[in-house]
């Protein structure tokens, strides 16, 4: 496969289907090379900035590792593409058991403490996402999708005003991507998120502790099961 200057619109998006080809019509073992940073910017024709958010979200999907210093490679199975979700479940039993066992301990208390402290402009940056989530949907974008729940998440643990729990869910969401990804891969789950996340909003946004708390948990428990129906046991879902 050759690569080819992007001309579209969105052009970080764009850059991923065309690595992502790439990946794919040359059977990249996991460990292989991808061209560097500097050569997709000059292949594709597009800013340093996209190719970089492009990358970051590969990496979000599993597909590549972006080392400092040495390169960028393809991290998982190209298989992660085909591979069905049992599989994955299986491959990432204990990543993902800690993964939601760390939320279910941070979140709820988290979404509460934001309900007790958000400023308007917090409100104002919550609502500006949960728009962002329908638009998405509506698109069938899962990438972007991904990105504006990693957000919302992301705002939520900012508006705690408290410096340490926003330190801890970003750590969670730069560093352990498999539970968004792979959650949002079941069935209903991004339709079922946006649905949860209205519920969450609107208690922190009225300033309801109990609520936010509450929502919070049972998303993320709605998350645990629609995982367990498609292949994912843990005991986390009966805590």
């Amino acid at each position: 496969m050759v690569l080819k200057p992007i001309t579209k619109t969105r052009l970080s998006e764009a850059a991923i289907e065309q690595i992502k080809e790439l990946i794919i019509s040359n059977n990249m073992e996991p460990g292989s090379k991808l061209p560097s940073e500097r050569a997709l910017v000059n292949s594709l024709c597009i800013s340093r900035t996209s190719i970089r958010e492009a990358l970051r979200m590969l990496e979000i999907m599993g597909l590549v590792e972006v080392k400092p210093g040495k390169g960028i490679y393809v991290k998982g199975l190209t298989g992660d593409l085909f591979m069905p979700l049992s599989s994955l479940l299986s491959t990432h039993r204990e990543t993902l058991h800690h993964h939601f066992e760390a939320r279910l301990v941070l979140e709820p208390e988290a979404a509460a403490l934001a309900a007790k402290r958000a400023s308007k402009t917090d409100i104002k940056r919550l609502k500006k996402v949960m728009a962002t989530f329908q638009e998405n949907l509506d698109k069938n974008n899962l990438v972007a999708f991904i990105r504006a729940d990693i957000q919302f998440h992301r705002l939520i643990a900012n508006a705690t005003s408290n410096r340490t729990i926003e330190i801890l869910m970003n750590t969670i969401t730069r560093h352990d991507f498999d539970g968004w990804r792979m959650t949002l891969r079941t069935k209903g789950r991004p339709l079922k998120t946006v649905a949860e996340h209205n519920k969450i909003f609107k208690a922190i946004a009225e300033g309801d502790e109990k609520k936010a708390r509450s929502a919070m948990r049972s998303h993320l428990k709605g998350a645990i099961r629609n995982l367990q129906e498609a292949g994912f046991e843990s005991a986390i879902a009966d805590g």
